[in-house]
């Protein structure tokens, strides 16, 4: 009696967990995320499973390769085997060998991503 309810507690545990797991994020809200493999930091809006809103956060010059990579690869899984269409709202820096001047603050990367359907398909 005793193995059978402690089996059972596993099973209500397991199905408790695996639920908040699956929840979806809220549409038109904010949410901020860390990536590990590209290092970056980035919000982003859904607003709906096939627009979505991202605001990659600069830090550094040297890491806006990383961030541009990042971008292109989540667009890519967010659109899940659909073309991502990439609007950049800005952000986007310029590329200077050796700067003679100081490089001025970079605003976030804001792009605006949305899955299209491809004609030939």
């Amino acid at each position: 009696m005793l193995k059978s309810l402690f089996t059972l507690l596993i099973f209500i545990s397991a199905v408790l967990l695996s639920a908040c797991h699956f929840t979806p994020g809220k549409i038109g809200v904010s949410e901020k995320y860390y990536d590990f493999d590209h290092k970056v930091h980035y919000e982003q809006t859904k607003y709906s499973d096939d627009h979505y809103y991202l605001k990659i956060k600069s830090d550094s010059y040297n890491h806006f390769l990383q961030q541009s990579v990042f971008l292109l690869r989540h667009s890519q899984s967010l659109c899940q085997g659909r073309k991502p269409q990439l609007l950049l709202h800005g952000g986007v820096q310029k590329f200077d060998r050796l700067p003679t001047t100081p490089r001025a603050y970079e605003p976030d990367l804001s792009v605006e991503v949305t899955c299209v359907t491809s004609e030939k398909e």
